[in-house]
């Protein structure tokens, strides 16, 4: 369990930013639309930048990825010709590829915390925020407190769904999101990452 009070601050149905290293931005993911908390990696941030490199989206691109250390030369020869072949092809500044060794540079540009689904229904808003169960911790915002209260509260406690209502200011939350357990990075997850930088830098993805 969570609080959300620690990522997000609620002005009526917006998430703004409760701490200075999370950022809140508005994007648009799995046929939906969310506020997404996320924290940011500075310093991969400014590395892109420097480099002109955007979003990498590339599944076999990013599957190869997750197999190399950061920052660790890693022998070619140890290296299947078709990783060789794509890791030839991939967008500057992903990694440093030598006669003998690749280096792998990218890493995951941000790290999702809290998407916070608004919804005026609240089992639509769980329906919603449960695409980002793989992710991050999940939170729906409604206008006003369903009126079967109970069973629908019940089902987001049961599923780890945060439950936030906007009929006072500040908003009040009746159902902290549960933290993710048993978490391990996965291809998807560095994907997911990688889409939440290029919505929210507006950078192309390779």
């Amino acid at each position: 369990m969570i609080s959300a009070s620690t990522l997000v601050r609620f002005s009526g149905s917006t998430p703004r930013p409760a701490a200075a290293d999370v950022a809140v931005t508005r994007l648009r993911l799995f046929d939906t639309s969310v506020w997404m908390a996320y924290r940011r990696d500075d310093v991969e941030w400014a590395r892109r930048a420097q480099v002109g490199l955007g979003a990498v989206l590339a599944w076999d691109l990013l599957d190869l990825l997750m197999a190399l250390p950061e920052g660790f030369p890693v022998p070619l020869r140890s290296l299947p010709r078709s990783h060789k072949r794509r890791l030839y092809r991939a967008p500057g500044g992903v990694a440093t590829i030598t006669a003998d060794t690749v280096t792998r540079h990218i890493v995951p540009p941000v790290t999702p915390l809290l998407a916070v689904v608004t919804a005026t229904d609240l089992h639509d808003g769980l329906v919603r925020a449960s695409r980002f169960a793989a992710y991050c911790s999940r939170m729906t915002l409604v206008p006003s407190v369903p009126g079967n209260r109970h069973e629908e509260l019940a089902m987001a406690d049961l599923y780890g769904i945060g439950v936030a209502v906007v009929d006072q200011r500040p908003a009040r939350v009746l159902v902290e999101p549960e933290s993710l357990t048993d978490w391990q990075p996965t291809t998807a997850w560095w994907r997911f990452t990688e889409t939440i930088y290029r919505q929210a830098t507006g950078k192309l993805g390779v």
